[in-house]
């Protein structure tokens, strides 16, 4: 009992340190990271939880619930710094880790409970977003938390609460990132009723007291919107966020998402690919394995079938995926002589510190050309605090971020009328001075890189910015 309690603790650690250590010492990553942190701002500036803006403008084509479990403890703090608006991801990380483990405890038995975690603790994919302030973690959170809800009331006894669960998780993801959230629920537990006839599983689609649960959680805040702004404000977030990823002229290749988790699941998936067919016959041998399995593969077709592709949809079919191949490695782990067991040990002992180190130390430097250019920016502008900034046709929300407030955005013409004025500004230009602005404007900085490897920006000036 003592050393299965010393384990669980070091389990308990090392999944704190994964999700949490260094939370807020690297800036802001990634574009998309930056379009869930200033909306959190620009709500605690504002007052209106209800409406979110970006750099000032309209954005409604994500639902709001990550702004709110970030801003509240934004509210608390008092800041809207980078550990602040990750910590949703975080602990959204940290809950379906150790639900995973449960649930896998319950059907299968410790030693893949206690390898599902490390799996998905060391997991490049799953860390990467339990440390990012983006939707994806918490989706990930609602989606297979419906699952596992289900789960416990096909095999659980059939108690009803766990469908109100069900349900209510399926409400919070479409308060999370809309109605994607159905299609890690609905069709897995279709396919697992026409496979193993489990009518358990017909009852978790059929619910319709949770189905209106689900409704009033997850469609209060569209209804509110739309009795604000007028229904006609989704016809552009349909046409762009919906249509436009289904139906992309271009489609990326079939193989791009079985590729990505090949990668985010090594070297673990190389113990599943040692032996597929026992490892298939195992999975689908008991409804229990069969229901992990549906819940990580129907995605995985359903997603594949759309043109637009990102490694980030799959996110919340990685805990499923993390349970077969936490079977896989408990039965090879079950098979192997004490030498081969030590090896084994010593091998994820040496995996989860390479995680740990990259986090604390290592991605910092290895990702500084995403950030490095933006307190040069806050510093150059801040230099002229008189004369007001703008972007020029576009900027990205990492500058709005690091600036701490709404940047405008000039198209040509309203920039010509502001220069006929003879009005001082500031001017953010990507890559290159355009040939319209050649001569027009003062250069007062240049920054390279740019948020990657081998671009720059400039700030240009006119008026007293050039003095």
């Amino acid at each position: 009992m003592a050393v299965r309690n010393r384990l669980l603790l070091a389990l308990a650690l090392v999944t704190l340190a994964m999700y949490f250590w260094g939370l807020g010492s690297t800036p802001l990553l990634s574009f998309n990271e930056a379009r869930r942190a200033v909306p959190v701002r620009e709500m605690l500036a504002s007052g209106d939880w209800l409406i979110p803006t970006l750099n000032g403008q309209l954005y409604i084509s994500k639902p709001p619930l990550l702004y709110w479990l970030a801003a509240i403890p934004a509210t608390l703090f008092g800041s809207t710094a980078e550990w602040v608006v990750r910590l949703p991801s975080a602990i959204s990380a940290m809950l379906v880790t150790w639900l995973t483990f449960l649930a896998v405890r319950r059907r299968f038995g410790e030693i893949p409970a206690v390898l599902a975690v490390l799996i998905l603790a060391t997991s490049a994919g799953f860390t990467m977003f339990g440390r990012s302030a983006e939707i994806e973690m918490l989706l990930t959170l609602c989606c297979f938390g419906s699952v596992l809800a289900a789960a416990e009331y096909i095999f659980g006894g059939q108690r009803k609460h766990w469908l109100n669960v069900a349900f209510l998780c399926l409400g919070l993801g479409l308060l999370t990132k809309g109605p994607v959230t159905l299609l890690f629920y609905v069709p897995p537990l279709l396919m697992f009723w026409w496979r193993y006839r489990e009518n358990a599983a017909l009852e978790c689609l059929t619910h319709w007291r949770g189905w209106l649960l689900a409704m009033v959680v997850g469609g209060s805040w569209y209804l509110l919107v739309s009795l604000q702004l007028g229904w006609d404000v989704w016809k552009e977030v349909i046409k762009t966020d919906i249509a436009g990823k289904v139906g992309h002229t271009k489609s990326d290749p079939l193989w791009q998402y079985p590729s990505w988790l090949l990668v985010d699941f090594l070297p673990w998936c190389l113990l599943a690919l040692a032996a597929p067919v026992r490892n298939f016959r195992r999975w689908v041998s008991a409804p229990p394995g069969g229901f992990f399995l549906l819940a990580a593969l129907v995605p995985l077709v359903i997603f594949s079938l759309f043109a637009d592709k990102h490694a980030k949809y799959l996110l919340p079919t990685y805990p499923a995926w993390a349970v077969l191949l936490a079977l896989a490695a408990a039965d090879l782990h079950g098979r192997c002589s004490s030498a081969a067991r030590r090896v084994f040990h010593a091998v994820v002992a040496l995996l989860v510190a390479g995680f740990l180190v990259y986090y604390a130390v290592g991605q910092t430097h290895a990702l500084a050309h995403r950030f490095q250019a933006l307190p040069k920016i806050a510093t150059a502008v801040a230099s002229h605090p008189d004369v007001a900034v703008y972007g020029w046709k576009d900027i990205d929300p990492r500058v709005v971020y690091a600036l701490g407030k709404p940047v405008p955005v000039l198209d040509p013409k309203e920039l010509e009328a502001r220069l006929a004025k003879g009005e001082a500004l500031q001017l953010l230009v990507e890559d290159s001075v355009p040939p319209t602005l050649q001569g027009r404007l003062c250069r007062l900085a240049v920054f390279e890189p740019y948020l990657k490897s081998g671009r720059k920006a400039l700030l240009l000036g006119s008026g007293a910015a050039c003095g």
